[in-house]
């Protein structure tokens, strides 16, 4: 038992190789190992089965951009000015120089970008440390991945590849009316799932209900002009309409697994499982038919919930599932990459380091919440409850209690047995905003009682 502590204290010392695998519109519950029987995501189980899965890995922005800059950055995004896709982010020079490529790479990496950016242009690929960019961000990545961690070199790799998929269900409306502009895959899957009995496809979720007291925010903000048009399909919708959407889902969720499985045999093959960290994560989730409602930007579980899993060899335990932890992939990525390539990351990041955690199971410093934003309002996500908070509305709060109501059905805001919670989560935004500067929200945080 000694000599085995001893390697494996030795291995852990060393520089690993880093893989960073993102996938793109992936909620936390489309793994088989997260007991979804609807799909087989056989590469991102092995990897569970491998490493540590935590199950409460939230965005600090649920849509891709601004999601997308947090994880390249280690800041919430909207510091930056990005709330939504579109805004113009203003990208200070000591948060370029310390993004995560020019990080890694002062460690003394070779390093590599492969597929989606969909960042700020201070943060392209060949302009943010990288050394090698590959455009592809679907069938082409994988070899293109493999040949730069394959080849002979005399310092370690850091890789990220950056999947589109399961994103194209954004095209699945579109296939349904074949006069909208389409995508062949997603039409060829549509015709599949139309054609299937309905005892194989996937039922509607439980919570397929609009819930009870929904803030008017979430509703309004719909654009009926977007690729998927949340408002339309919202109304449009019935049940086989939506068990196709989510059959689709699932086929593209396999599609991605099956080149994500394509890195992780490289690695096998190669003799550089050992020595190579690999992190997954996605920059946002999917509606996926919860609450009658497709894509992402609200904060529902499956829209700013998704996967997060650690695996390292000799050095993470396997097999284990963290259901305690409150992860925000935007703001622990950045530091926690940076403590295993042995690098010290900036003082004004709000993120930690989720090397102890995944390692030993160690979290002295538990946060008591994590935040996301967006365009329309904030979230505080506390060990019980979610709270959130909008702009605009009638009804402008909500309060979940996530364990007796996971599917998240009842508003408790408003309720007068609840109130005590109610003033903790605004007291808990109120500390947020001065901790993180995060000045829009001043303007329509409501003050505890």
């Amino acid at each position: 038992m000694l000599l085995i502590a001893i390697a494996t204290s030795l291995q852990a010392a060393k520089q690993p190789n880093i893989l960073f695998i993102i996938t793109d519109q992936h909620h936390a519950r489309m793994l088989s190992s997260a007991g979804n029987p609807y799909l087989k995501t056989r590469a991102l189980d092995s990897m569970a089965k491998s490493g540590i899965r935590f199950s409460r890995a939230y965005v600090t922005n649920p849509v891709c951009a601004p999601s997308r800059i947090s994880i390249a950055t280690g800041m919430m995004a909207g510091r930056l000015g990005v709330f939504s896709n579109g805004m113009k982010a203003t990208i200070p020079k000591k948060v370029s120089d310390n993004s995560l490529g020019k990080l890694i790479k002062s460690g003394g990496y070779d390093t590599f970008y492969g597929g989606k950016v969909h960042m700020a242009p201070a943060l392209v690929p060949l302009k943010a440390g990288y050394d090698e960019f590959c455009k592809d961000q679907r069938d082409e990545l994988p070899g293109a991945c493999i040949e730069f961690m394959t080849r002979k070199r005399d310092k370690p790799f850091f890789a990220v590849a950056s999947f589109i998929n399961p994103h194209d269900i954004c095209f699945a409306y579109n296939a349904r009316h074949p006069k909208r502009r389409g995508m062949p895959l997603v039409n060829k899957l549509y015709k599949e799932a139309q054609a299937l009995p309905a005892d194989k496809l996937p039922p509607l979720p439980k919570n397929s209900a609009i819930p009870e007291r929904e803030p008017d925010a979430i509703e309004a903000t719909m654009k009926v002009t977007a690729v998927t048009p949340a408002k339309l399909i919202r109304k449009d919708y019935n049940e086989r309409d939506w068990r196709n959407y989510r059959w689709i889902y699932c086929r593209l969720t396999e599609r991605v697994d099956a080149q994500i499985g394509r890195l992780l045999d490289a690695l096998k093959k190669n003799g550089l499982e050992k020595n190579t960290l690999v992190i997954f994560t996605s920059d946002h989730g999917d509606m996926d038919g919860s609450h009658r409602l497709a894509s992402k930007n609200v904060f529902y579980e499956n829209s700013v919930g998704v996967p997060f899993i650690m695996q390292y060899k000799g050095v993470i335990p396997t097999g284990v599932v963290d259901n305690k932890s409150l992860i925000s992939n935007g703001l622990d990525v950045l530091p926690t990459l940076c403590d295993y390539a042995g690098i010290s990351v900036p003082n004004y990041l709000l993120g930690r380091s989720l090397r102890p955690v995944a390692e030993n199971q160690e979290d002295n410093a538990r946060r008591l919440y994590v935040v996301a934003e967006n365009n329309t309002g904030r979230m505080i996500r506390s060990d019980h409850y979610k709270y959130c908070v909008y702009k605009s509305g009638k009804i402008r709060e909500s309060l979940v209690d996530l364990r007796a109501d996971p599917g998240e059905m009842k508003n408790l805001a408003g309720q007068a047995c609840f109130g005590k919670h109610l003033n903790k989560h605004r007291e808990f935004l109120k500390q947020w905003i001065k901790e993180s500067n995060d000045i829009t929200a001043k303007a329509f945080a409501i003050e505890p009682n």
